[in-house]
Parts: C-alpha cells; sequence; structure tokens
C-alpha cells in the first residue's frame, strides 16, 4: 500500500466523533464522508494484514503481494511477498522516521513531522464526495465512498473503509475515461494487541545508509537553487513543501510536493543532464531541461493534463533560472 496512508495522525476528537457516528449511523443516516476518509489515514488498532494490489500500465494488468503491520502509534511495515524482482522491499517506520529497505539498504529517510498532510479544505474544493452506501467485505460491515473530480483528467476513486475502525478495506481507482489504474484488497485482516507484535519489526538495520533530507523555505530555495516555484498549479493544485535530499547521488535532489487535497504531484530537479535514480510507477511523467537543470514532474492524472501542467511549470521558472546562468557566468569570468 502506498504510504499515504499514515501520512498524519487523526486528533482524538476525530475517533470520538467516529466512534459516535459509526455507532449511530445506519443506511438512512450514513456518517459523514470526508471523516471517513480522514479516520482511514490512521485506525486507532492495531492489526496485520496481506494486500493484494493490481496495476494497470497497459491493457496487462500487474500484481503484488503485501504483508502489512500497523500499529495506531505511527509504526507499521510492509513487506513485497511477490512478484519476486519485488521481494526484499520493506516500508518501515518506527513512529518518528521512514525508511525504504531493499535488501536491508535504506534508500530514504524522512521525519513524519515533516510529511506532507492531507488538506481537506482542497479535497472538499476539487472533488464530489458521494453519500456513503453501506456494503459488506471480508464478511465485514463498511461504508462505500466515491470521490468524483471536478477537473476531467483525474482519476476516479472508490474507497470501501471498515464500519468499526475505518480501515481501507478495498479501493479502486479509474482513470477519467474509466479504464482500471489499479485494485487494491485486504486479505487474512487481524487485530491484534501491542504486545503480540514485536517491536523488532519496526527497527532498521544499524548498517542501513540515511538519506540526508531538509526541508527549504522559499527563501532557502531561491539562494541554493535559484529556482523559483509557484504556490499554485493548473487544476487546483497547491505547494505543499519543497525538500533536498540525497538519494544515492552525491550531489541533492531537489522535490517539490503539490497537493489537490487527494492527489499528489512531485517536481524533482537535478543539476545538469543526470538520470534520476528514484524508483518511479505507472503514473505519467514529463521532463524538461532549462536554466542547467533537467525537472521531471510525474502525478497520477492523465497525460494530457499532466502536460499542461508541466506547461505552466516551465513557464514559471524562467525568471530564476535565467539569474542562475547569469550568475554562473559571472563566477566563470571571476
Amino acid at each position: 500500500m502506498s504510504e499515504g496512508r499514515l501520512k498524519n495522525l487523526v486528533p482524538a476528537v476525530l475517533t470520538i466523533f467516529w466512534a459516535l457516528a459509526a455507532k449511530g449511523a445506519g443506511e438512512n443516516n450514513p456518517p459523514d464522508p470526508l471523516t471517513l476518509l480522514q479516520i482511514s489515514l490512521a485506525p486507532k488498532v492495531a492489526y496485520t494484514c496481506k494486500v493484494v494490489v493490481t496495476a494497470w500500465h497497459s491493457p496487462k494488468g500487474d500484481t503484488a503481494l503485501l504483508r502489512e503491520w500497523r500499529l495506531p502509534d505511527g509504526r507499521y511495515r510492509i513487506e513485497y511477498l511477490a512478484p519476486k524482482r519485488l521481494r526484499g522491499t520493506v516500508l518501515v517506520s518506527d513512529g518518528k522516521r521512514r525508511w525504504r529497505l531493499v535488501n536491508g539498504q535504506a534508500l530514504w529517510d524522512l521525519s513524519f513531522k515533516d510529511l506532507p498532510t492531507k488538506r481537506w479544505d482542497l479535497l472538499r474544493r476539487n472533488y464530489r464526495l458521494s453519500k456513503p452506501r453501506p456494503v459488506t467485505v471480508l464478511n465485514r460491515k463498511a461504508w462505500l465512498v466515491e470521490v468524483q473530480p471536478r477537473a476531467k483528467g483525474k482519476p476516479h476513486h472508490r474507497f470501501w473503509l471498515d464500519a468499526e475502525h475505518g480501515i481501507v478495506l478495498k479501493h479502486e481507482l479509474h482513470r477519467s475515461d474509466g479504464m482500471p489504474l489499479a485494485f487494491t484488497i485486504v486479505t487474512d485482516l487481524h487485530f491484534l494487541p501491542h504486545k503480540r507484535i514485536p517491536a523488532s519489526l519496526f527497527a532498521v538495520p544499524r548498517k542501513a545508509r540515511k538519506s540526508e533530507v531538509r526541508l527549504l523555505s522559499a527563501d532557502e530555495l531561491q539562494q541554493r537553487w535559484h529556482i523559483r516555484l509557484p504556490n499554485k498549479l493548473p487544476f487546483g493544485f497547491v505547494l505543499e513543501q519543497v525538500e533536498e535530499a540525497s538519494v544515492r547521488l552525491r550531489q541533492p535532489v531537489l522535490h517539490a510536493t503539490y497537493t489537490d487535497g487527494l492527489l499528489y504531484l512531485s517536481l524533482f530537479a537535478l543539476s545538469g543532464d543526470l538520470t534520476f535514480p528514484l524508483p518511479f510507477s505507472r503514473f505519467p511523467m514529463e521532463r524538461w531541461r532549462k536554466g542547467g537543470y533537467t525537472f521531471l514532474l510525474i502525478g497520477g492524472v492523465d497525460k494530457p493534463l499532466l502536460g499542461q501542467i508541466a506547461a505552466s511549470l516551465r513557464l514559471g521558472d524562467e525568471p530564476e533560472n535565467q539569474h542562475r546562468k547569469q550568475q554562473q557566468s559571472a563566477d566563470d569570468e571571476g
């Protein structure tokens, strides 16, 4: 599953509200759909399960099998069991920091307090949430919530949320033309006391190499990279955060995150014409060079829409990159 499901701890007041809503909700009185989505980010129970994920890169889909352990304090472990080429890949968090491990080597290191948070105001603005419908999944009572984008070119989501604890039991993602992008379903679900889950599951090997990650303010971005990023992009996306990271490279990678309240766009920048070392998925990408940098934009939207967003970024980054080229020329002459 994606790490976004534990990106932010839900305040205790939402848990109380959910308990009351679940108790009194019925087919004619369903809970608020936004509240259901908020609770699904961090259910207040410890559990383990298997997850089957099917993704479509083309007419033929690829399927992966994962094993998850999750605790309400933010600790989690996700292991890839299949296919064979993904075995040895683990996503793990000790509740304070998270890592992606591949055969014991850490490829990413990011503090929880630095993670992007869900912008529920943007979600309301950019999507239509359906009235929750009572359904049954895994012999458990659940709520089906459909999330329909207001802008064409964004995917359509369907969430099956456990009525008792808010866990995402099933999720479907479709392109704007109705073609499937990804299906996820939970199997072999078990709720466990904290003591039944060993702490060693969430520990990172001592020899695991950590990557340097730091958040950048707007001033630091201009001072260090001479790049000015817009606070808003077309189709409801806003700038969430900018970070500088060393990921399997000696020189840093710039990573800016934009969100519309549900989806995330990632904008990467590298100096020169280097190949990005990041493991990308099925999502469309736009790549261009400008002002001595190589840019890469990736996101879960249709290719034409991503192209329009990339075009707005190419136009917007010109002034600061011109400044950078002039500064480099002056340095060379000096």
